[in-house]
């Protein structure tokens, strides 16, 4: 999965279920911030790996995206500029679950925190693999990077014709989010 380039607009599903369902993981991604806040308040500053502020940008970008997202209709693509500090945000705490999931001894607390949080929080439970791989679906959506991402974008950012070509991109786009488990 490769970065977006800062200056690449998001190219978003009609059907906001993949960013809804992630609600949990923006309740945890709030939970980290404020226990890396504490930490850092009490001298230990590295005890969740980053500081309080890529958490945070992480859980209010979700909670942004989730927000900004009209009610669902399965054929339609929304476009939507993030900043590159917020898709940096979600990159860096994507890296730091995996580390917490792979047991990377520095990312102790957050996968004891990770953990108990996505079990006795969340109905139904989850794992930690199950937290990772929401984050990576989100990013994959946020960073898709096709020539099709580009064709819909262009056509939408000019409002230019939705002719074969166009379709043929959304298409493509479908596509790709169905093989990332999004959409029908």
């Amino acid at each position: 999965m490769a970065k977006q380039r800062a200056d690449s607009p998001c190219v978003l599903p009609g059907d906001p279920a993949w960013i809804h369902d992630a609600r949990y993981v923006q309740d945890i991604l709030a939970s980290l911030a404020a226990a890396a806040a504490v930490a850092h308040d009490y001298g230990d500053p590295e005890k969740y790996v980053l500081p309080h502020l890529p958490f945070q940008v992480a859980a209010d970008t979700i909670g942004q995206i989730r927000s900004d997202l009209p009610p669902a209709r399965h054929d339609t693509v929304y476009l939507m500029a993030l900043p590159a500090f917020q898709l940096e945000a979600l990159w860096q705490v994507l890296g730091v679950l995996q580390r917490a999931r792979d047991a990377d001894e520095d990312a102790t607390e957050v996968l004891d925190l990770v953990r108990d949080y996505a079990m006795r929080c969340c109905l139904p439970p989850r794992r930690v693999d199950d937290v990772v791989s929401d984050m990576e679906r989100i990013l994959a959506i946020l960073s898709l990077d096709i020539p099709a991402v580009h064709k819909v974008s262009t056509t939408l950012l000019l409002e230019g014709e939705r002719d074969d070509a166009f379709r043929s991109a959304r298409d493509e786009l479908f596509a790709a989010w169905r093989a990332a488990g999004i959409g029908p």
